[in-house]
């Protein structure tokens, strides 16, 4: 992608591996359906977020930042800022629980993040606001050494209406989360999916994946998920994106066809890079996906034996990311039941190298701040080399009618 900047000149970006592929995904789009704005357009995107009229996706998983304190210090966080502002009061957290409510609906799923939640001691109490506001599914992000740490803090987290984790997971390897995290904190991490399996609680596997670090893991986590999906129910394969901090050297952009060559070479071809098709909840080139059906070292690909057609006759608008193609696979199951198997999800964020306001005006994923207002999260996240935040942590509110 070339780009101009009046001060710094004409660039190019790298964008995918291949461009018959990338052609392939840029043209799989799906008709876009917008939601009420909350905001006026005034100084255009990026600007105007809350959503503005601009926007064209309704919003299908919301997220919530319930604080910007973590109890790790990670070498790459893109939630990093020197400025890190009092968290929300619990009748802020209602309000943007009522919000997403009111715009979004009740049956989406929302996103409990930060920082790092866990820090928080009313944290069951914001997952029963949530609760007494109508929303059913409640997902935690997490790196999950408080539920490693303490399987009575899951069981909390549970009674107050948390319906599933999703999980910071580095690898296999102790030296891939030690540099990623700052120290090894792997068996923490297993702990806490130990401590989700005896409590029934379902896990999803949030891998950041940087070049030179974990990428050559990407394979036995799927391996690992196969054999364990009593309680892993998706993986999320997330290659890092330049926001905030990255003390992590050479920095190179992955994008979803490169982790679609991995997991292909990672997986002795079980999985192909056809095999991994666009989300259509979200613009194309955001997200790649399929479902994996099986167990173990048994399984194929859900979308090797699929048509567009039948794609498109069978997509649900509504289903977020990762629950796009499993939805697909129970619409098309001869039994109407939803066979064993892994939902993998590859997501691709952008950065200010990368940004293209086309794909951010199809963004599905917002984080909800402070003032009810909704900014889609790679616009949210957007920071300058020096980690300098477009929005603030929280949202800025300066442009927007009434929020609830």
């Amino acid at each position: 992608m070339g780009k101009v900047c009046p001060d710094h000149g004409e660039f190019e970006v790298y964008l995918w591996p291949d461009a018959e592929r990338y052609r392939w995904f840029s043209d799989f789009a799906f008709p876009t359906v917008a939601r009420e704005p909350q905001t006026d357009r005034k100084e255009d995107c990026p600007h105007d977020c809350g959503l503005c009229p601009g926007h064209k996706r309704r919003i299908t998983l919301p997220e919530i930042e319930v604080t910007w304190r973590c109890n790790l210090d990670c070498p790459v966080c893109f939630m990093f800022d020197g400025d890190r502002p009092p968290d929300p009061s619990l009748e802020q957290v209602r309000r943007m629980f009522e919000t997403i409510r009111a715009y979004d609906g009740p049956d989406v799923p929302v996103q409990i993040t930060g920082g790092e939640p866990t820090v928080k001691a009313d944290l069951p109490e914001i997952l029963r606001i949530g609760r007494e506001t109508g929303f059913e599914v409640m997902e935690l992000n997490t790196n999950g050494l408080a539920i490693g740490w303490d399987i009575e803090c899951l069981r909390n987290f549970a009674e107050a209406g948390l319906t599933n984790v999703y999980l910071q997971f580095d690898g296999l390897d102790p030296e891939a989360t030690r540099k990623l995290r700052g120290r090894d904190v792997l068996a923490t991490k297993m702990q806490a999916i130990e401590n989700c399996r005896e409590e029934g609680i379902p896990v999803i596997l949030a891998v950041t994946i940087v070049q030179g670090v974990n990428e050559t893991e990407i394979g036995e986590i799927v391996r690992f998920a196969m054999h364990n999906l009593d309680v892993i129910h998706g993986v999320a394969l997330q290659p890092a994106f330049v926001s905030g901090r990255f003390d992590v050297p050479n920095p190179r952009h992955l994008s979803v066809g490169d982790v679609a060559r991995l997991l292909s070479d990672q997986s002795d071809g079980r999985i192909l890079p056809s095999d991994i098709w666009p989300v259509g909840c979200i613009h194309p080139l955001c997200s790649g996906s399929t479902y994996l059906v099986g167990e173990g070292d048994n399984y194929e690909p859900f979308t090797r034996g699929l048509d567009e057609a039948s794609y498109r006759s069978n997509f649900d608008e509504t289903s977020p990311q990762g629950s796009v193609f499993l939805d697909v696979v129970s619409e098309m199951s001869p039994s109407g039941e939803l066979p064993q198997g892994l939902p993998l999800l590859i997501m691709e964020y952008m950065d200010a190298w990368t940004m293209d306001l086309e794909r951010a005006r199809e963004c599905n994923l917002a984080v909800t701040v402070m003032d009810g207002t909704a900014i889609p999260f790679c616009v949210y996240h957007l920071t300058d080399i020096h980690g300098k935040r477009l929005y603030p942590h929280g949202g800025k509110g300066a442009n927007g009618r009434d929020r609830h």
